[in-house]
């Protein structure tokens, strides 16, 4: 029985040290010569220093001698405390030696039996951690040897945090003192870069882009953080060894010092020197202390803490009243006119905070237009939320107009806007306002389908048609008819076409270019979607919307669409082409709901590649941002589930169940689910189940879907190197159906052709034994070990088929009941 590999712990990992520790066995190399060194390890609080020096000394070999010594955060810290500590990796008589003379205060007697010691051949390596807390008589000694370190066989490290010195700490003398000796080394420690955070973050639910900019990269606040997981900021304080490890520096302040950074941590992540002047007393000067002592650091003109989880830490420590009162102090004096416009989202949250609704409600919105204004989508629907928070006496005229504003908003920024399109929807029907409320009912259907609540959709959708099929050409009318074609676009419903025609000519009438090229555009992508024709007229309507959409949702809306159509029928290289400038035109207007579905996108795209590490990288990446609807879960999930079932790992089926469990799989969308669970249960050695998924994906959508959706699941049908006859399928069109007609080395060839490595390996199992030892070969080498077992290269022949079912042979299933309407966009 094999067991997958136990994953290492955040804290048992050490990542981007590599040079640091290949510099350091360099540098004892040197010393095995002869030639001794002192080697300063500097950085940050937590930045890794002593699991640098841990790993670094484990890796020494039996000819290098190692002591180790520390010092400590003591009020009168040990004379020598690193010696006394090093007497323990010594002789006992050499312990004894160098312990009376410290005990009798006889420096020079110590020094010389020191070097005495050193020169007995052997070569060494003295460790002295936290020289940041050394007392004088171990700085003496630091100069001492460091004078004398060329002719000495030892490599003496000396750590130490280096955002806690200022230019007269002791340590900070000392240094100033041996920098002229040439057998010195300096090494700075850097946080860890987005990339080995990602690394410690993945499996844990955290994002690693948000865990990065909460924590600065700091590895002791990431592997904390990761250790309590996804809920670690969700709890009503930080994780207790974060809070701590942070209290205890502030407690090292004085007084005035600890509520200058008090008052910087109301301020929010930046603070302006004269807004924290006006919040304590004597501020200069204490804002000073805070610098020296490494608390908070300078950044342009502005200050703050190096890291945003030792800012909340800070604000653990002021209790309710004297916090209310601090934010009543910072908006007093952000209010004072002329107000910066820069400054309207800090008045809108100093007001919140000290309990101002009038000013929260106004401040709120003003900020929130702004943010608009500037594309900060998810920026603008936090503050339309915090203004909405304090606007219950407000008319519902102006209220509903918030409510929309905020729903759009969310939208745009990749959040849900359901509840409150159903607000505004409610309060444009009391109103009578039929037009206004036509509207919030198609943008209501819209994100009703990105919540996989189909049916409720097409509820809202006609709801929506019905309000306004009688008004004549208007906006509204214009927009209900495309949201009713989008609708159908996936759903091989011939609606489509009259519902895009409808809106084309109510949209022309009107001058409504937007509605027109939308419209346009989802009539080509149904044309691709059934016979893979209509690609110009699809990437025409997408150039249009780039080139004309001043608020990005149709030039987004139509991206996504080409993308996901690319990556449906494995056009790779288009699929590359298209989400690279789609990616780009979105994350410059912060249009983060098309963003999200495109790195789902991308992640299929380098899963088909074979580039499974990438696509496990991007489809965590999506999985892990907070407030994402399921329907851009349902690529990434898919992804991260094939490559577990791949690999032999655990979570596969519950991936997959959790897709199920959460979708209406009737709608196409889903389909490659279907496929995904017959692969899932055919790699499991399950043959009967994964005939059984396939056959029930089949079945559901019908006969005429799309022929890459239909192969993907004809080939789970027959299984891959199965004994069955090849189907009667008339004219294949991809390499699906090719592969389930017989001709695998047409599949084969084509799936190379596409660069879809894995699907070719799969292919190549119906071949002769040269074919399937090549196959066999490919799932080596992607690390698809349960592929390449022995039972995968010889599948039986299926069973019988029931009375009324798909018959394996059968190139088109019976027709399904007709189900609800499909959604906008495939998930390939």
């Amino acid at each position: 029985m094999t067991t997958t590999p136990r994953r290492p712990t955040p804290a048992e990992r050490l990542l981007e040290r590599e040079t640091v520790l290949a510099e350091l066995r360099g540098l004892v190399r040197g010393v095995r010569r002869g030639a001794g060194r002192v080697v300063l390890l500097r950085g940050e609080a937590g930045v890794g220093k002593t699991a640098v020096i841990n790993a670094f000394t484990a890796g020494l070999d039996a000819p290098v001698r190692v002591l180790i010594g520390g010092c400590d955060p003591l009020a009168a810290p040990r004379p020598l405390g690193p010696v006394l500590d090093a007497l323990t990796g010594l002789g006992a008589e050499a312990a004894r030696a160098l312990a009376s003379a410290i005990d009798a205060g006889d420096t020079a007697a110590l020094y010389r039996r020191l070097l005495a010691l050193l020169h007995d051949g052997h070569r060494w390596v003295w460790i002295i951690e936290d020289a940041h807390w050394a007392d004088g008589a171990t700085l003496d000694l630091l100069r001492f040897l460091a004078r004398r370190i060329g002719s000495l066989p030892l490599l003496l490290v000396m750590s130490y945090r280096d955002d806690e010195l200022d230019a007269q700490h002791p340590l900070a003398v000392a240094l100033g003192d041996v920098a002229s000796c040439a057998a010195l080394t300096r090494i700075g420690l850097e946080p860890l870069s987005r990339d080995a955070v990602a690394v410690l973050a993945a499996g844990s639910g955290l994002n690693a882009d948000w865990l990065h900019e909460l924590t600065g990269g700091n590895p002791f606040f990431v592997t904390e953080v990761v250790a309590v997981g996804v809920d670690a900021l969700d709890r009503k304080a930080l994780p207790r060894s974060i809070s701590e490890a942070v209290w205890g520096r502030l407690a090292r302040l004085s007084t005035n010092a600890r509520r200058a950074a008090l008052a910087v941590a109301v301020c929010g992540p930046r603070a302006e020197p004269a807004l924290v002047a006006h919040l304590c007393e004597a501020a200069d000067a204490a804002v000073l202390e805070c610098l020296d002592a490494g608390v908070l650091i300078a950044d342009g003109e502005t200050i703050g803490f190096r890291h945003e989880l030792a800012r909340r830490a800070t604000l653990e420590r002021i209790d309710t009243y004297h916090l209310r009162a601090l934010h009543a102090r910072a908006l007093a004096e952000l209010a004072k006119p002329p107000i910066d416009p820069n400054a309207l989202a800090a008045l809108a949250f100093h007001a919140d905070q000290a309990g101002d609704r009038d000013a929260a409600m106004r401040y709120g919105i003003a900020a929130a237009e702004r943010a608009t204004a500037l594309g900060a989508h998810r920026q603008a629907a936090e503050l339309y939320a915090l203004a909405l928070r304090h606007a219950g006496t407000t008319p519902t005229e102006q209220k509903v107009i918030w409510f929309e504003q905020h729903a759009l908003a969310s939208y745009l920024g990749g959040l849900s806007g359901v509840a409150s399109w159903r607000e505004a929807i409610k309060l444009r029907r009391a109103l009578g306002d039929r037009l206004a409320e036509s509207e919030d009912l198609c943008w209501l259907s819209h994100e009703l389908v990105l919540s996989d609540r189909v049916s409720e959709s097409d509820e809202a959708a006609m709801a929506s048609l019905r309000l306004v099929q009688d008004a004549g050409p208007c906006p509204q009318l214009a927009q209900s008819l495309l949201n009713m074609a989008e609708l159908r676009v996936l759903g091989w419903d011939p609606a489509i076409a009259d519902f895009a025609d409808r809106a084309i000519t109510v949209g022309t009438q009107i001058g409504d270019d937007a509605v027109v090229i939308r419209a346009r555009g989802s009539a080509a992508l149904a044309r691709v979607v059934r016979t893979d024709a209509g690609w110009e007229e699809l990437e025409a309507a997408w150039r249009q919307a780039l080139a004309t959409d001043t608020r990005g949702e149709n030039a987004g809306k139509l991206g996504a669409d080409i993308c996901a159509a690319a990556a449906l029928h494995f056009d790779l290289d288009r699929a590359d082409r298209y989400v690279a400038e789609t990616l780009e035109y979105c994350r410059e207007r912060d249009l983060f709901t098309f963003e999200a579905f495109l790195m789902g996108i991308a992640a299929l795209v380098a899963l088909h590649r074979g580039q499974w590490a990438h696509a496990s990288a991007c489809a965590e990446d999506v999985l892990t941002r907070p407030g994402l609807s399921s329907f851009h879960r349902i690529a990434p999930r898919r992804v991260l589930a094939l490559i577990c079932a791949r690999r032999g790992e655990q979570p596969s089926a519950g991936l997959i169940d959790e897709i199920a469990d959460s979708s209406e799989l009737h709608q196409s969308r889903f389909f490659p689910v279907w496929a995904a669970r017959a692969e899932a249960a055919w790699l499991a050695g399950d043959d009967d189940t994964a005939r059984s998924e396939a056959q029930s994906g089949l079945v559901t959508m019908g006969f005429d879907g799309n022929p890459w959706l239909a192969g993907q699941l004809q080939r789970w049908l027959r299984l891959p190197a199965s004994t069955a006859a090849p189907m009667a399928i008339t004219d294949p069109v991809n390499p699906f159906q090719s592969e389930v007609t017989g001709d695998w080395q047409g599949a084969a060839a084509e799936w190379t052709r596409r660069g879809c490595p894995y699907e070719a390996a799969i292919a190549q199992l119906g071949g002769d034994s040269t074919a399937v030892e090549t196959a066999l070969a490919t799932f080596r080498g992607l690390g698809a070990t349960t592929a390449a077992r022995p039972s995968a290269v010889s599948a039986p022949p299926p069973p019988p088929a029931a009375p009324g079912s798909a018959s394996p042979n059968c190139a088109a299933p019976p027709r399904a009941p007709a189900a609800p309407t499909s959604t906008l966009t495939p998930t390939g």
